[in-house]
């Protein structure tokens, strides 16, 4: 299991590098998108869509809302975001369903007899969490892109260096030294002291990009913005555990060998997309 962890992660990390920093961006909406439509088959799945008409109906109709918002939005979003109401609003509608999410899990499992029986319940939350996640993903690798093609590529590696760190950090601290169990009903193996080395390692690495910039004025920002990512990103994987302990599966999907689905891979950053795509719009992002 390790090794194929190992191999899996060898050759997905350069593959995804390389659409980030080089593919035109038609050519990276293709690739973020196949990957979404991935998880949206993998969710469907946890929605107990077990037909496979049903299932593919529902990637279809995933796939329809993603092209009809990629229509719809311009190749490079407009700043503020406040003059772009449709994506505007499909942000703000993804960061108000990790709202929601971060309550359900809180609560679970009380929580569950509110959506567990609901198939297409569960669905429609399937939505908010790809979609606005995509959309926040093309936003910030469109940003400034007539001024430097790489700009956008560097903030989507500054999203998930700090995604890597929260969960590097909670692995390195919470394995040896979790005592506290967080939410056991939800993730077993979640620890109160996991989260907060993952806080810590996050604080680290900002800490070193700030020194590296000179200290620059938006460092506050920075940091407050780094605590409310991590949280989300903990969360992340919260929600998506709860939604597995429901459906009675211990993987999302079997796309990635080792690693499991796809949704296995990118909970948190579906989690952390929408509200790191608000502020790169409000303050500019981390550069």
């Amino acid at each position: 299991m390790f090794k194929q962890r190992v191999i899996t992660a060898l050759i997905m990390a350069p593959l995804a590098l390389l659409a980030v920093f080089y593919l035109p961006l038609l050519g990276f909406a293709l690739f973020i998108s196949a990957a979404f439509l991935l998880g949206a088959w993998e969710w469907s799945g946890l929605c107990n869509l077990a037909n496979t008409a049903m299932r593919t109906a529902y990637v279809s109709l995933t796939a329809v809302v993603m092209a009809l918002l990629y229509w719809q939005l311009p190749a490079q979003t407009q700043w503020p975001i406040e003059n772009n109401i449709l994506l505007s609003t499909v942000l703000l509608a993804g960061v108000g369903w990790w709202l929601l999410a971060i309550a359900l899990v809180l609560t679970y499992p009380k929580s569950k007899n509110l959506w567990a029986n609901s198939d297409w319940g569960k669905a429609l939350m399937g939505w908010l969490t790809l979609v606005p996640a995509w959309a926040g993903v093309l936003f910030i690798r469109s940003t400034d892109y007539a001024a430097s093609s790489f700009t956008g590529a560097w903030l989507i590696v500054c999203l998930l260096a700090l995604v890597w760190a929260a969960d590097i950090g909670g692995y390195i601290v919470g394995k040896p030294f979790g005592k506290h169990k967080l939410l056991p009903q939800v993730s077993p193996g979640k620890t109160v002291e996991g989260m907060l080395g993952g806080l810590a390692l996050v604080a680290i690495a900002v800490t070193v990009l700030a020194y590296l910039q000179d200290w620059p004025a938006q460092t506050g920002i920075w940091y407050v913005s780094a605590f409310l990512l991590t949280v989300l990103s903990v969360f992340g994987d919260l929600t998506e555990s709860m939604f597995k302990r429901v459906a009675g599966k211990k993987d999302s999907g079997k796309f990635l060998p080792g690693h499991g689905g796809i949704l296995d891979r990118i909970d948190s950053l579906t989690a952390t997309a929408p509200l790191f795509a608000i502020i790169v719009a409000i303050f500019g992002g981390f550069y």
